[in-house]
């Protein structure tokens, strides 16, 4: 149930544009309070995550039983309109490609200061790669490699329709090792998550994986992924970022003054071409960082042409109730 163009504005139109005198519509009740809730033809199933602007679900689709993720954004409170709201979600609906979570639909319900949002994506059984983010449960190195080539292969294709996702970090990334899965999760949704902090000031994005530009408040573009995707690959190597600090300021200042360390200083057992990308990938100014993701990609799959072959993960078979970023 791909969303359309077409079919999506019209929607978008007939939710906000109503006129003034319209009898308000009654309160719908907020995700989680009550179970057997139905929100746009999606009946939720069990709440995975909960924040200050919305809530993640297991939802089910009603026409087709099949599984979803159904992700809230309350308007209250953010700076976030409902044009901009379907603006996004319109936006990642876009992308279609193997690498990252397809959007299915999107839609506004209630009214007034009880409006909210949602978005219904793709449902990914498996982990996130936060999972595989320290020791002792690091991947070995060529399969990290190998998914992290195609996490790059995500980014170009979005980065080609304009799209930029801005908050790429391990939680965001979805794997199912067991069936050779990997996706991009939060495309637009981190956007909208922030919409309201980039008014107040507050940061957009999480602060060990962002790029000078972001912390600086400056113009972005693609480059800002590559930066957060080759510190997200540090990590997976090591079992920590390439930055680290007692402090949130201290971070910042690191992010804009500080170099990391070479990763061949700490994984000396890795080939130096692997160090010299990440470098590169992770240099203060954009414009000295690969030229686009599909660069970082295939430079990321010679190095991992190198690597030997590990036939063991650190996970068995997955098994049980199907998880989604959590």
């Amino acid at each position: 149930m791909p969303l359309t163009g077409a079919g999506f504005w019209q929607r978008a139109f007939r939710l906000w544009q109503r006129p003034p005198d319209t009898e308000p519509e009654p309160r719908p009740p907020m995700p989680g309070e009550m179970p057997g809730l139905r929100i746009g033809g999606f009946s939720l199933v069990r709440t995975i995550a909960q924040g200050g602007f919305g809530e993640l679900h297991l939802a089910t689709d009603v026409a087709s039983g099949l599984p979803v993720a159904l992700k809230t954004v309350r308007f209250a409170g953010h700076d976030l309109t409902r044009e901009r709201f379907l603006a996004e979600a319109a936006a990642a609906a876009r992308l279609s490609h193997e690498a990252i979570v397809a959007t299915y639909a999107a839609g506004i319900e209630g009214q007034g200061e009880q409006a909210f949002g949602w978005i219904a994506m793709e449902w990914v059984s498996g982990h996130d790669l936060g999972r595989y983010a320290s020791t002792p449960r690091l991947l070995p190195e060529r399969l990290a490699l190998e998914l992290l080539a195609r996490v790059a292969d995500g980014l170009a294709y979005a980065h080609a329709q304009g799209v930029v996702h801005r908050d790429l970090k391990p939680s965001n990334i979805l794997v199912n090792l067991a069936q050779n899965v990997v996706k991009i999760a939060d495309f637009g949704c981190a956007r909208l998550s922030d919409a309201d902090r980039s008014r107040s000031g507050v940061l957009i994005g999480s602060p060990v994986y962002m790029a000078p530009e972001q912390v600086l408040g400056g113009a972005v573009d693609g480059r800002c992924d590559l930066y957060a995707l080759s510190a997200l690959s540090w990590q997976l190597l090591t079992g920590q970022p390439p930055l680290t600090a007692t402090s949130l300021g201290e971070l910042l200042q690191a992010i804009v003054h500080r170099a990391p360390e070479p990763l061949a200083r700490l994984r000396p057992d890795l080939p130096p071409l692997l160090s010299d990308i990440l470098q590169r990938g992770l240099a203060k100014a954009a414009a000295d960082r690969q030229s686009d993701a599909a660069h970082w990609a295939r430079e990321i799959r010679l190095v991992a042409a190198t690597l030997p072959t590990t036939l063991t993960t650190p996970d068995a078979p997955s098994s049980g109730l199907p998880r989604h970023n959590d």
